[in-house]
């Protein structure tokens, strides 16, 4: 691809980094805080290796299920960064330019036993959990594709995020000899791997539908608006309606405009992008045939375009209720109920309208765009989540495996933005938070006696209100802890501090001093115990 300039723009193509051997992205695993600058160092002086070669990848197989690796979690002092490259798709793959990089990303993914992989949704900033289907290759995020795709007009700020989760990552230039030892430049992209989130369980959705899936809800509607018998994309599919006569999949989708959505809603945001789409869908006058089309009996070329699907709703809305409603009670059928155009009302009340004798044509794009969108606005209606316990992202049963995927955003020679995906990263396992074998020791340093000389730290310090502190000036400081004091005269509230290090001592004391104590009084107590059944038996053979 060339610019208007005659510059070559190459898309970009993510593989395994120059130093690893295996086809898949690199997980780095740092056991301290500064782990970025440190990866960034070892990035810069050749320091790093594939997932493979990494020592931690066979060390770290602990808990009931040992076949991938185990990644600890920050609380265990462990952080873990993914890494993957980015060439230009061409002979020998030279390095992509990252000023071509809009934006990088990664996202986690759970693979279960048999092969499924499974997606962590989000609907307006809210978790919904693991969701499965077919991985797309597209936008994760349902604003930037439907912005892409002009949906929608481009808000700042931008709306909550809706769409798969995704994490930041960030072009990294470095220069490695290479073949000859001459310098060679590569363009890694890095990120840090979260191994935290949680969602909330779902209540009983709006809309009854068996399931919060994409699959599920996409096997709502008739093909080619759901995947009701889905089938490879033919040229008829795009006939609608045929001299006003409508499909299946088209008398489904207006009764879910009308009734379900109430499309006609110029006010209700989550109708926006439905209605710039639908704005695209147009009814055309009868065109020359160009053959049989199988149950339809001529395909007509679209030439005189009409009003948009969108407009005849808006217009002609309550007939096509009034249509859909017939449809349903079995009063007519779609085989001789055309369409209705509505023309006005009777001096009765009663609405007026005529059958349509035109065609509405539906392109692919559009058709894929419309399903994807049903999706979309069926899972808002569906977000109702309970204040209940949040349950967390990352189990540790037989099923949980993950990986990483990463993905980059870049400007082709149009000026559109595409995304591009990389190779998965190798399959992982989280540890629990509880975990005896992912705790790694920890040393506290504790004070010397000059140090306590000194006076106590003030380590942790809390402040009592009026009520309280009214209560605790009036205590005697003697054993009964009787009231009786001076009182806060002031009335003020009172600050108390205390030093945890010497906290800690005085408990340690104490706790030695009481076990002394027991073993004085009570060291005889195990020999009785060990006596006694000595004892019984003597006295039964003396009876």
């Amino acid at each position: 691809m060339r610019t208007p300039g005659g510059a070559v723009r190459h898309a970009p193509r993510l593989h395994q980094g120059y130093y690893a051997r295996s086809l898949e992205t690199s997980l780095h695993r740092y056991l301290d805080d500064q782990f970025v600058p440190r990866f960034l160092h070892d990035a810069q002086q050749g320091r790093l290796t594939g997932t493979p070669d990494q020592p931690w990848f066979t060390q770290d197989r602990f808990g009931r299920f040992q076949d991938h690796p185990a990644l600890r979690l920050p609380m265990h002092r462990a952080f873990y960064l993914a890494c993957c490259e980015v060439s230009c798709l061409r002979f020998r793959q030279p390095a992509f330019d990252p000023q071509r990089i809009t934006s990088a990303g990664l996202v986690v993914r759970r693979v279960l036993r048999d092969g499924t992989i499974q997606r962590w949704m989000l609907q307006d900033g809210q978790a919904l959990g693991w969701s499965a289907g077919p991985i797309p290759t597209y936008e994760p995020s349902d604003y930037r594709r439907m912005l892409n795709h002009r949906l929608v007009q481009q808000r700042f700020p931008e709306p909550s995020y809706s769409g798969e989760e995704t994490y930041p990552m960030h072009p990294l230039p470095v220069q490695r000899p290479g073949v000859g030892g001459k310098l060679r430049r590569h363009t890694l992209l890095w990120g840090y791997l979260p191994l935290g989130g949680s969602y909330r369980e779902q209540q009983q959705p709006v809309i009854p539908t068996p399931g919060a899936g994409a699959p599920t809800l996409a096997m709502e509607h008739a093909w080619p608006f759901g995947l009701q018998q889905a089938h490879p994309w033919r040229i008829t599919d795009g006939l609608q309606a045929d001299h006003g006569l409508a499909t299946e999949g088209l008398q489904q989708l207006l009764a879910t405009l009308l009734f379900r959505y109430r499309i006609t809603e110029v006010a209700n945001p989550d109708n926006g992008p439905l209605r710039t789409l639908l704005g695209r869908i147009h009814f055309f006058a009868q065109g020359t045939s160009i053959g049989p089309s199988g149950p339809v009996t001529q395909l007509l070329v679209p030439t005189q375009r009409k009003e948009s699907l969108l407009e005849y709703l808006t217009t002609s809305g309550d007939a096509v209720g009034l249509w859909l409603t017939q449809l349903a009670r079995g009063e007519t059928s779609l085989a001789s109920a055309p369409l209705p155009l509505q023309t006005g009302k009777s001096p009765a009340g009663e609405l007026q309208s005529t059958p349509r004798q035109d065609t509405l044509w539906c392109t692919q794009a559009d058709a894929r765009d419309l399903r994807d969108l049903l999706v979309q606005r069926t899972k808002r209606a569906m977000t109702v989540l309970e204040e209940g316990l949040a349950l967390p992202r990352f189990g540790q049963g037989q099923e949980d495996t993950f990986i990483v995927v990463p993905f980059v955003r870049w400007i082709d020679v149009c000026g559109c933005e595409r995304i591009s995906w990389g190779p998965a990263s190798p399959r992982f396992r989280v540890a629990s938070p509880l975990d005896p074998d992912a705790q790694r020791p920890t040393a506290i340093q504790l004070p010397g006696l000059d140090d306590l000389r000194r006076g106590s730290a003030k380590g942790l310090a809390m402040l009592a209100p009026k009520s309280l502190a009214d209560i605790l000036t009036k205590i005697k400081p003697d054993l009964g802890l009787k009231a009786g004091g001076g009182g806060n005269k002031a009335g003020i509230c009172m600050s108390f501090s205390f030093s945890l290090p010497a906290i800690t001592l005085c408990a340690m004391v104490l706790l030695m001093v009481i076990l002394n104590l027991l073993n004085l009084f009570f060291w005889w107590l195990p020999w009785a115990f060990l006596a006694l059944p000595r004892l019984c038996l003597k006295s039964e053979q003396g009876a």
